[in-house]
């Protein structure tokens, strides 16, 4: 699961571009605290890799407690759902993109209960790609939306949670993810990171409000 990202290190984002070929400039402000509904740098593929913003989270209608329709973002998606879920079969075969970011956050849980925050990163570069599914907007009051796709997690993360998000560690990989078309070859590239791919770092309490920012979110506990 990914429910809160870091995207403040703009160097180490531009160098991660810059291996796909891309020249543009992500935005340049440093968000430390991403949630869901806000903006996201995307590379999709439009004859080249191009970067363009897309809103973090695909709308979904569903029936509330009283009948009523009512909307819910859907900020991410499961790689065992992707190719039978309504919501995201009719896009897995052609509307993908890359998400890079310098790192995410995660929290474990014991007895339902919240004990430790997490900022985990890339151990060998300062940037990484995760894998999207994204959907166009049906109408003019719509904008580009998109969800991170994810997968078991890897013996690592399990210590903290049974997810983590599809990263695409290498060039060939990313740039598989938004060309190819293949199921297999797509299923193949929807696997857990290896065991040495992340760092995790404990954080304090001040990262789990999703409106506070700042480096403080990224400090590590004592």
């Amino acid at each position: 699961m990914c429910g809160r990202m870091n995207i403040s290190d703009h160097e180490g984002v531009q160098s991660l571009l810059q291996i796909l070929g891309i020249t543009a400039a992500p935005g340049t402000e440093a968000r430390f605290n991403v949630a869901p509904t806000q903006t996201l740098d995307v590379v999709m593929m439009d004859d080249e890799p191009v970067l363009t913003t897309m809103s973090w989270g695909v709308s979904m209608t569903i029936k509330g407690k009283k009948g009523q329709p009512i909307t819910r973002r859907v900020t991410n998606s499961r790689d065992d759902k992707v190719w039978s879920s309504y919501l995201w079969r009719y896009l897995i075969p052609e509307q993908r993109v890359l998400i890079p970011v310098n790192g995410f956050y995660e929290w474990k849980r014991e007895n339902k209960k919240l004990v430790a925050a997490y900022h985990i990163t890339p151990a060998n570069a300062d940037a990484m790609f995760f894998a999207g599914i994204y959907r166009k907007p049906r109408n003019d009051d719509e904008s580009f939306e998109v969800s991170i796709i994810t997968t078991r997690a890897n013996e690592a993360m399990s210590k903290v949670h049974d997810r983590m998000p599809v990263i695409l560690g290498s060039h060939n990989a990313a740039m598989a993810w938004i060309q190819d078309n293949d199921r297999e070859s797509l299923d193949e590239l929807m696997q857990p990171a290896g065991e040495d791919a992340l760092v995790f770092t404990q954080v304090g309490n001040y990262v789990n409000k999703s409106s506070n920012e700042g480096d403080e979110c990224i400090r590590p506990i004592d």
